[in-house]
């Protein structure tokens, strides 16, 4: 009998069932097929390891830290590092992509999301297999079934984003003498999103509207699986995916699903946790996942914590690593309180007193020099400040100038290792439902009131004004586009946007800047931009990702390479 090494809690049906805040919290076991299909709570607990993936290289969660999510979400090099939002302090298999050297051999940990999300899709493929004979009522088996497809359908959009068009399994659950071939023809950017859509389909309205008493928060729903609909329609209309074209009737469809969850009246922007805007905005990122802006996420306790994020960030000074500094890049892309860009001659912006009046969301994401932290300011200045490479530890000090103060708890100590990393990662949030809107409706029929008002909805909630009238339709996909990088910096979206808009060759091509701070002998501060990381590049060929080497060498070149990659 075949044994399948499984992470699932040894009381599964007892303990993961009736947990409503910690269901991955997981310890391993192994278990044989048999024990698992015949027990209606280790099947459960199955399909709830489903929700994580493996560690395939390094640098990538381990078991200790609650393993690969969607996308990567806490770990020690995030997506921002990977584009023009942050530089990691250590590298960490993110320079080959800032400096246009990813290839089919050399990709670090951006490609691995394709065997991470085939081995996912084949497990999904087997609890639908054996699931019919699992002694579950039918209602619960439903359900189930409706997990399981909301899972299989965001690796397969995993796959889409990266990727492109790519294989489409079906349910089959392959094994190792099976014939391959027929498996390894990629299907189109079009039959790969119908099929994400159409499973998406299948499940919304079977899956629980919200969670309940025997429906943990965080496992799939109605609106998680409308959510990502929302973004996968987003993403099919836009010109990578369409070759460059405007199909007017696929950012239609595009609103029209943000809209179906804007309709639910279910969710709202959080504006209850600071009367003060960039505290309200930096508290949210560190609450529970109990607010009426989470639609789907994954929780992290103290019992089943995410990375060290808090260490890993935090400023040299303080005992941090440094770890995901924000570009200067990013930080002149928040505008000033008054709704204009730093770049306009009438903002009031001072270069050499550059952070004062600026969006809240800058405050509430970015720690720079002079901001008030764990009991004293952030001194990244030159000579003698604390949190630079004059500081403690200079090997962990920025190499930007700034550290990332999102998602960081600040009221834990950076030596409480049972507490770090316990912010909730939020996979979609309202916010981005409303942004979603506002591009794919102005991209159908220009910028009409609802579209200023989704936009504004976001502008407002952070203290920032509301778009000036009468912008034209390009004028308003500038202000979306922007309004993206700042509401959602971080959160990996930017390094997608940037490709599906079509415009990661000019804004990945301009140089990775941070700041270079002078304390003068009468103490005032010299500010000048400087180089953050050398040659930092892009080539087209990036606007996918690379296929490992390896699986086109396993299918004996019948997977075929995208394009440009040699």
């Amino acid at each position: 009998m075949k044994k399948i090494s499984l992470y699932i809690l040894l009381a599964a049906a007892v303990t993961v069932l009736s947990c409503n805040d910690d269901f991955l919290n997981v310890t391993p076991t192994s278990l044989t097929d048999e024990a698992i299909w015949k027990d209606a709570g280790l099947t459960e607990a199955y399909i709830i390891n489903l929700y994580t993936g493996i560690r395939l290289t390094d640098k990538e969660a381990s078991k200790d830290e609650r393993y690969i999510g969607f996308g990567r979400g806490f770990h020690w090099a995030m997506y921002a590092s990977v584009t023009d939002e942050a530089v990691y302090s250590n590298n960490d298999q993110t320079y080959l992509v800032q400096r246009a050297e990813l290839s089919p051999s050399n990709y670090g940990w951006m490609s691995t999301v394709w065997g991470r999300s085939y081995r996912s899709i084949r497990e999904a493929n087997l609890v639908l297999e054996k699931i019919p004979s699992t002694p579950l009522t039918e209602e619960r088996r439903a359900m189930l079934v409706a997990e399981i497809r909301f899972i299989r359908a965001f690796r397969y959009f995993d796959l889409l984003k990266g990727f492109g068009g790519v294989p489409i399994v079906g349910d089959e659950v392959t094994e190792l003498t099976d014939d391959f071939t027929p498996l390894y023809q990629r299907k189109s950017i079009a039959e790969t999103v119908s099929y994400i859509v159409n499973e998406l389909n299948a499940v919304i309205g079977t899956l629980p509207n919200e969670a309940g008493s025997t429906w943990e928060r965080g496992r799939a729903t109605t609106p998680a699986a409308m959510a990502l609909k929302s973004r996968v329609l987003l993403y099919a209309a836009s010109p990578l995916y369409t070759g460059g074209t405007s199909d007017v009737s696929k950012w239609q469809a595009a609103a029209t699903a943000a809209k179906n969850v804007m309709d639910l009246n279910k969710f709202s922007l959080v504006t209850n946790l600071s009367a003060n805007p960039a505290e309200n905005y930096r508290l949210y990122f560190v609450a529970p996942p109990t607010t009426t802006e989470d639609i789907f996420f994954r929780e992290y306790t103290n019992t089943s914590p995410s990375m060290a994020m808090e260490r890993m960030n935090a400023p040299n000074g303080y005992g941090g690593w440094g770890g995901n500094c924000p570009m200067q890049n990013l930080v002149d892309d928040y505008e000033m309180t008054n709704g204009l860009p730093i770049t306009d001659a009438g903002s009031g912006y001072n270069a050499q007193n550059p952070y004062v009046n600026r969006d809240p969301r800058f405050y509430g994401t970015i720690l720079y020099n002079g901001a008030d932290y764990r009991g004293r300011k952030i001194e990244t200045f030159l000579p003698g400040g604390k949190d630079s490479p004059d500081g403690n530890e200079p090997w962990n000090s920025s190499p930007t100038g700034y550290y990332l103060r999102k998602f960081l708890k600040e009221t834990i100590t950076l030596d409480d290792w049972s507490n770090m990393g316990t912010a909730t990662w939020r996979y979609f949030r309202y916010a981005e439902i409303l942004l979603n809107y506002a591009e794919a409706q102005n991209e159908a029929t220009g910028p009409d009131q609802s579209v200023y008002d989704a936009v504004n909805a976001v502008r407002l909630r952070a203290g920032m004004p509301a778009l000036p009238g009468g912008l034209s339709k390009d004028q308003m996909r500038a202000r979306i586009r922007n309004e993206r990088r700042v509401e959602l910096a971080y959160e990996e979206h930017r390094y997608f946007d940037v490709r599906r808009w079509m415009i990661a060759d000019v804004q990945e091509n301009e140089q990775a800047s941070g700041i270079s701070i002078t304390k003068n002998g009468d103490g005032s501060l010299t500010y000048a931009t400087k180089v953050a990381l050398t040659n930092k590049a892009f080539k087209t060929q990036h606007y996918w990702f690379p296929i490992p080497i390896e699986e086109i060498n396993a299918s004996k070149g019948a997977i075929t390479q995208n394009p440009l990659y040699e």
